[in-house]
C-alpha cells in the first residue's frame, strides 16, 4: 500500500478569492538519491474545484490517484486523494503476470503554507525507500473569470510513465444539435445549457419540415468499474436527453465527453439527431 505523507505543502495565497479564482496544482516527480533527480514536472490548472490525475508506472506496479482540494474555514484547507493501485504478485503455472488491485483514500487537513510530499509506492527500508516521491505545490490566483481547464507537463526522463491531467466537473456545456437524413444536414442550432437545468424546447428544420424536440442536459449513471470511481475518469461526460412536446417517454439520451466530436441517435421520423458536445466560452 502506498503511504501518503505531508511535510511540506506551499500554498501561495492570493487576496482575491470567488468565482473567478483559479488553482494550480504544480507537480515534480522525484527519484530519492545521493543527488535526487527530478524526472518529471508540470502544472494543472483550472476552477477552485478542479481535482488533479496522476499516473505513475513502473514493470511491476501502476499507481493513479485523483487529488482534491476542499477549502476549509480558516487558514486551513482539506487534500485528500483517491488511489488505485495494480501490482505484479507472481506468475501463474503459464508464466503470465497476475496482478493485484486496491483502492484506498488519504486525506489531510493542513495550513495553507505547508508542503505535501507523496509517496505512491510506500517509504521505509528496502525497494520502497528507493521509490518515486511526488511533490506537490498548490497555487491560486484571480483569473477574471477564466474556467477551462489547462495543463502542461514535461517528462524529462523518457524510460518512465508519468502522466497528469486536469479534472473538471462541468456545470453547463455547450451543445450544437443538427438534424440529419442522408446527405442532407438542417442547419446548426447552438446552444449553452445548464446540467439539470429545466427542459427546453428547440426547433430543427430540415428541408422546409420542422422538427420541435425538448432537451435537457444531466449527468451520467455512476460508473461500473472501481477504478472509473476511483479516478473520475467519467468526470467531463455529460448527457443530452431527447424528447417531444408533452410525451413523458423520451426519445433517448446521447452521452460523451466535452469533446467536440459529434454523437448520433435516430429519430422515429427517420431523422437522425447529430449532437456535438463542447466546454463553453469563458464568462
Amino acid at each position: 500500500m502506498g503511504l501518503l505523507s505531508f511535510t511540506s505543502i506551499i500554498l501561495a495565497l492570493s487576496a482575491l478569492q470567488g468565482p473567478g479564482t483559479r488553482l494550480t496544482y504544480r507537480v515534480r516527480v522525484i527519484e530519492p538519491a545521493i543527488a535526487p533527480r527530478v524526472l518529471a514536472s508540470g502544472a494543472v490548472s483550472g476552477p477552485m474545484d478542479s481535482d488533479m490525475r496522476l499516473t505513475l508506472r513502473t514493470d511491476t506496479a501502476e499507481v493513479e490517484a485523483l487529488f482534491q482540494v476542499t477549502p476549509t474555514v480558516g487558514d486551513t484547507v482539506t487534500l485528500g486523494a483517491e488511489f488505485y493501485t495494480r501490482r505484479q504478485v507472481g506468475r501463474s503455472r503459464r508464466g503470465l503476470p497476475l496482478w493485484e488491485e486496491d483502492t484506498y483514500q488519504r486525506v489531510v487537513r493542513v495550513a495553507w503554507s505547508d508542503t505535501a510530499r507523496v509517496y505512491p509506492f510506500g517509504v521505509g527500508p528496502g525497494p520502497s525507500a528507493r521509490a518515486l516521491r511526488v511533490e506537490l505545490i498548490l497555487e491560486r490566483e484571480f483569473a477574471g473569470g477564466e474556467a477551462r481547464a489547462g495543463e502542461h507537463f514535461e517528462l524529462l526522463d523518457s524510460t518512465r510513465d508519468v502522466r497528469i491531467e486536469a479534472v473538471v466537473r462541468p456545470r453547463r456545456a455547450r451543445i450544437i444539435l443538427n438534424l440529419v437524413r442522408g446527405d442532407t444536414v438542417s442547419g446548426p442550432r447552438p446552444m449553452d445549457l445548464v446540467l439539470e437545468e429545466p427542459p427546453r424546447v428547440v426547433q430543427l428544420v430540415l428541408k422546409g419540415r420542422p422538427t420541435t424536440l425538448v432537451v435537457s442536459l444531466t449527468r451520467p449513471d455512476a460508473a461500473r468499474s472501481m477504478r472509473d470511481r476511483a479516478l473520475a475518469l467519467d468526470a467531463d461526460i455529460v448527457c443530452l436527453r431527447v424528447s417531444q412536446p408533452a410525451v413523458l417517454q423520451p426519445f433517448g439520451t446521447i452521452c460523451g465527453h466535452l469533446n467536440n466530436v459529434a454523437r448520433r441517435l435516430p429519430l422515429p421520423t427517420g431523422d437522425t439527431l447529430a449532437a456535438t458536445f463542447a466546454w463553453p466560452g469563458a464568462r
